[in-house]
């Protein structure tokens, strides 16, 4: 069968394999397939939605547990930053797309044609669905493994340039107070997901000009990210004498 030839193919690029097919199928199914006349071929019935439930929180685990070893420094709410930098829609989407998860996704034809299979929300989906799938059929430890050389070469190079904590927003109100008078507002330009897995989309503006985005499950995690977006450009500017 022509799909679980792609499933084999997938395998290869894989440090592990997988005897259960049905359950690596279902990681690449998105629900808007179903609905195609194809889907009737499928041995998996149903979407990846329920496994990526589970893979995110598996990967919130993992990630977690990576950041408290590696930073015995770091408080919680900073740990809760940096993870939020490196678990998001955008940051799982990349690495998504590094694994080429895109080419084996299945999509309806109406979700392809509107370039669903390069999604941030499918991919990073569909991503979190292969996290639980490697857990289910390879337990904790080797999902852990796989993991852990996933993000390690991330958070270096997410902390590379940090002075040692992560708390923008502060540091943020300080240097527009100090160019501008006057602090950042922030304000949430979208919401969407389900009620277990929403994800908010903020930006940050100081008079009138939008300096920072960011994109997080929690609001504030969502300002954090803006925030450093933000700093980042008004320290250049500074820099530069603008």
């Amino acid at each position: 069968m022509k799909k679980d030839i792609v499933l084999e193919e997938f395998q290869e690029t894989l440090p592990f394999h997988f005897k259960d097919l049905v359950l690596l199928q279902k990681v690449f199914v998105h629900r808007s397939f179903l609905n195609e006349k194809d889907a009737s071929t499928l041995k998996a019935k149903e979407s990846y939605e329920r496994l990526e439930f589970l893979g995110d929180a598996v990967l919130s685990n993992i990630v977690s547990h990576l950041l408290y070893d590696k930073y015995p420094d770091a408080d919680e709410g900073e740990l809760t930053r940096l993870r939020a930098k490196l678990v998001n829609r955008q940051a799982l989407a990349n690495i998504a797309r590094g694994l080429n998860l895109n080419d084996y996704v299945l999509l309806g034809k109406g979700e392809r044609s509107g370039g669903g299979s390069e999604n941030p929300m499918i991919l990073a989906g569909v991503f979190e669905a292969l996290v639980a799938a490697i857990y289910f059929e390879l337990g904790f430890k080797i999902t852990f493994s796989y993991m852990e050389m996933l993000f390690s070469p991330l958070i270096d190079t997410a902390t590379a340039h940090e002075p040692g904590h992560f708390d923008y927003k502060p540091r943020l109100q300080e240097l527009s107070q100090r160019i501008f008078k006057e602090a950042p507002a922030y304000r949430l330009v979208k919401e969407e997901g389900p009620p277990h897995k929403k994800t908010f989309d903020l930006e940050v503006v100081i008079k009138g000009e939008v300096f920072g985005r960011g994109s997080a499950a929690k609001k504030k995690d969502a300002e954090q990210l803006a925030a450093e977006e933000a700093l980042k450009k008004l320290e250049a500017r500074e820099k530069e004498g603008i």
